[in-house]
């Protein structure tokens, strides 16, 4: 059976319950708190329902069919299941709908464990599975709900006729009540954790956005990384990009915040139990560009500034006159160093750039490097919401997902982690959706002076022979 749980006044019914003993109370009880007009019919009636405050009537006597006259509702609550069912087919029979506390298969309805306060109820059903249990979910919402709900409820009720004379629009309405409880409750905020970064910032702001769009109130929380401690060293030196990740991780799991936004790029290749990418957002272009001063001509840039093993693979590939140099810091104070001429040229993403505002200096000239020689890192572009697999908010969460960014960042991930990448190491990984439905993955790979570069295609929905076929391609390059 499916039960459909729906609310119905109860006050102008006239209902019995067949039964003195101890499920009769609880029906009793739970009727008296609505206002119902209710019988006990029973040859021995408890002194629990005795007890019970609120007016009903008591007849100590045995059931007969004609106790049914008049009836809106029946309860059959004796300690006899075949009596119990004899009194639900003489209710049926008269269209009376009734139940059988101990035959939920031979009952029209059954009942939920209810909180009742003064403005609004919640009920909890099992459907009869487990009474029990119900009762325990209902107390722990009650100790969870504050008391302030229940005056506002109280408020927005009586406030309700004022809004619906001021505007015929649906949408006008909904946004007024929504405003009012929110003055009236504390509606939950989702904790967003990001770093302070400019770009952090901006990513940060994008996902906050995207979600107040939904309804979902947000706030941000920064924490600072050891990442952001340590700029004077390489990130290989001391866990890589990782260490911008890690700390979100255990602030997630701690309960400190509830998400964490990141560049997908920067995430280790394995989460912690229980974490998970909730969502991506579309995905900008995935490229890297080569920024130099304007006025500096092509064949004068001779030190390149980048912190990533892979591009300075990639841009050594590129020309001979090309050095890198380590580059650490956030994309302004990158380009502050440029400018001040501490490098002739950075390689920096495309997207960072593009989502500060940052891609169109004037004194500034940027070169794009084709993503097919110049393969990106697995997840650039893609900005990654972290999680609580499960939690109170993990749904609302992956209801902003990407489809065609999270199947791409799956393709990307899947190939680091089957060839053991970690985010730092001289791997390059880009997947695209085509129009037909087939996911295109470009990959490279370098080592001992090698590039190594393959191509796998497939259909979309099956991510793991396409990175299976990438990984098979994959030549094994001199020095591993």
């Amino acid at each position: 059976m499916a039960y459909f749980p729906f609310m119905t006044e109860v006050s102008d019914k006239d209902i019995l319950v067949v039964g003195g003993g101890r499920s009769a109370f609880h029906k009793v009880r739970a009727f008296c708190g609505f206002g119902a007009h209710l019988t006990v019919i029973a040859e021995n009636i408890s002194p629990d329902i005795i007890k019970v405050s609120g007016e009903f009537a008591m007849v100590r006597k045995p059931f007969e069919i004609t106790d049914l006259d008049g009836r809106d509702i029946v309860i059959a609550s004796t300690d006899d299941r075949e009596l119990n069912r004899r009194i639900v087919d003489l209710a049926r029979e008269r269209g009376i709908p009734a139940n059988a506390v101990d035959d939920k298969e031979h009952s029209d309805f059954i009942f939920p464990a209810v909180l009742k306060k003064e403005n609004y109820s919640v009920s909890v059903c099992t459907d009869g599975r487990s009474p029990l249990l119900a009762g325990r979910i209902r107390s722990r919402i009650a100790e969870l709900i504050p008391e302030e709900f229940d005056e506002a409820v109280g408020e927005l009720g009586r406030m309700r006729e004022d809004v619906l004379k001021t505007t015929d629009s649906q949408d006008e309405r909904a946004r007024l009540f929504r405003e009012e409880a929110d003055k009236r409750i504390g509606i939950r905020k989702i904790r967003i954790g990001t770093r302070s970064s400019a770009l952090a910032m901006a990513q940060t702001e994008i996902v906050i956005r995207t979600l107040k769009e939904q309804g979902i109130n947000c706030e941000a929380v920064i924490i600072r990384t050891e990442g952001d401690k340590q700029t004077d060293r390489p990130l290989w030196e001391f866990g890589g990009k990782a260490v911008f990740v890690s700390e979100f991780e255990e602030a997630i799991l701690s309960g400190r915040i509830d998400i964490a936004i990141h560049s997908a790029k920067d995430m280790p290749g394995e989460l912690p139990q229980g974490i998970d990418i909730l969502a991506c957002l579309e995905r900008e272009e995935p490229g890297d560009v080569l920024v130099s001063l304007s006025g500096r001509r092509p064949e004068d840039i001779r030190i390149v500034g980048t912190s990533s093993r892979r591009r300075q693979a990639l841009i050594e590939e590129l020309s001979s006159n090309y050095i890198t140099r380590p580059l650490r810091g956030n994309v302004p104070t990158r380009l502050t160093k440029l400018r001040r001429g501490e490098f002739d040229a950075l390689v920096l993403a495309k997207a960072g750039l593009k989502r500060l505002g940052l891609d169109d200096e004037p004194d500034l000239r940027y070169v794009d490097l084709d993503p097919e020689r110049f393969i990106p890192a697995a997840g650039q572009g893609i900005i990654a919401i972290e999680g609580l697999a499960v939690s109170d908010i993990s749904d609302a969460v992956r209801s902003l997902d990407d489809r065609e960014a999270s199947a791409a960042l799956r393709a990307e991930r899947g190939f680091m982690k089957a060839i053991g990448a970690d985010c730092h190491a001289s791997v390059g990984a880009w997947a695209t959706v085509q129009k037909d439905g087939s996911m295109l993955l470009r990959v490279m790979k370098h080592d001992g002076g090698n590039t190594a570069r393959v191509c796998a295609e497939g259909k979309a929905d099956n991510i793991e022979s396409i990175v299976a076929e990438a990984v098979s391609k994959m030549p094994e390059v001199p020095g591993e």
